[in-house]
């Protein structure tokens, strides 16, 4: 396993350059593969080889499953989005993105990137050298060479009821361990999950963790907050209700806490049952975080099975006071810039953080000077690197 820090092959930085002016190109039949920009005459390809008669180094296909890219609004998308919207720019690497449609358009991608320009097919293509699933699995067939990135193995820790869901859940999760050359986890935590639960020797895990977009997540005024909420006086709580993610404990504690829902719960996902002065706010982009992070009172992270906690880092970019249940990988995403609570799945206890650190001004204070710094030492520019540097490999490894 090769822990973030280490050394890597030297790669050049990858970073915010001036963006390329490739053409978008959507290609539905690339079994043939063909250069559908070159296929003229042959005089015109007689050209070419004089052009490049001296050896030159060519840049890594990289094939990448981006079936749910421009929809995914979990912590999921935002990783993928944020590694190749810096990838795209590293002229060592060329990227084709897969898509499981008849007629993949290519727009809603590139508008997901922030207006890169992309090539999108229906297919891996054959001169693909590596192909790489950011979504907790594989699920595309390919003859190349494949790179996986898991975020927790949540179908495995707290599997469903259901044995139909179940096994449907945790297929991508067991391809991914008989097919991937390489498995990027986002943490520590979840390194040594993937070698639990599915198996997976030590020596195909690469630890390679997530950021927080300093561009965005940053600390400052709340700016415009929804209405009924003022800056400083409420308690935010950002993700999904599933069981791991324990929000049920957390929304007692609120509800025996603060009876008469005063400072007021906003969540981010809606859910039946909410006690008095519970709001949701779904849909929230990343204008509403930054300002529902820097204007909450406290940030509350209550799942003690986070495979990193990017939430709970965008959180401390920001100067907002976290409030984390101890477990998983926010030990490692946090360090010592929130407040724990020891026994996260007892409603007394977050009960009892609750109150104690919406009374606490200085406590509050003295996270919100910590938090910032905390989140400078993550880099996505970093994790792009190293993500590339794996790729690199694998796809050499089998030339």
């Amino acid at each position: 396993m090769r822990l973030a820090g280490e050394p890597l092959h030297e790669r050049p930085r990858v970073g915010a350059v001036a963006q390329r002016p490739e053409l978008v190109e959507i290609e539905r039949d690339v079994n043939a593969g063909e250069d559908r920009g070159c296929e003229h005459d042959a005089a015109r390809r007689t050209g070419h080889a004089k052009r490049f008669a001296e050896p030159l180094a060519m840049p890594v296909q990289v094939a990448v499953d981006a079936h749910n890219l421009a929809l995914d609004d979990r912590g999921i998308g935002r990783y993928a989005r944020a590694i190749l919207s810096r990838a795209l720019a590293d002229a060592d690497f060329a990227f084709t993105l897969v898509v499981r449609r008849m007629f993949p358009r290519a727009a809603p991608l590139a508008r997901a990137l922030g207006g890169i320009a992309v090539r999108v097919v229906n297919r891996v293509p054959r001169d693909a050298q590596v192909l790489w699933s950011p979504w907790n699995g594989t699920f595309l067939e390919s003859h190349a060479p494949s790179v996986a990135t898991v975020h927790d193995v949540g179908p495995f820790a707290f599997p469903s009821r259901s044995p139909r869901l179940r096994a449907a859940e945790q297929e991508p999760f067991r391809k991914t361990a008989a097919v991937a050359k390489r498995i990027i986890a986002p943490s520590r935590f979840t390194a040594s999950e993937v070698e639990r639960w599915l198996g997976v020797e030590a020596a195909r895990i690469v630890v390679v963790p997530e950021a927080a977009d300093a561009q965005v997540f940053a600390p400052g005024p709340s700016g415009p907050l929804p209405a009924g909420l003022h800056a400083g006086r409420f308690v935010l709580c950002v993700g999904t209700h599933e069981e791991r993610k324990n929000t049920g404990p957390l929304i007692d504690a609120y509800a025996r806490a603060f009876p008469d829902g005063d400072p007021p719960l906003v969540l981010t996902r809606r859910r039946g049952n909410l006690p008095r002065g519970a709001i949701v706010i779904e849909s929230a982009s990343d204008t509403d975080l930054v300002s529902l992070y820097r204007g909450a009172t406290l940030v509350a992270a209550p799942s003690p099975y986070e495979g990193f906690g990017l939430p709970s880092l965008e959180a401390l970019a920001c100067g907002a006071p976290v409030l984390a249940a101890r477990g998983g990988a926010l030990v490692e995403t946090c360090g010592e810039a929130v407040a724990w609570v020891d026994e996260p799945l007892r409603v007394e206890a977050w009960t009892r953080a609750l109150r104690e650190l919406v009374a606490d001004d200085a406590a509050r204070a003295r996270l919100a000077r910590l938090g910032p710094p905390r989140a400078a030492e993550f880099s996505w520019n970093s994790s792009a690197e190293q993500t590339l540097a794996v790729l690199r490999d694998v796809a050499e490894a089998t030339c």
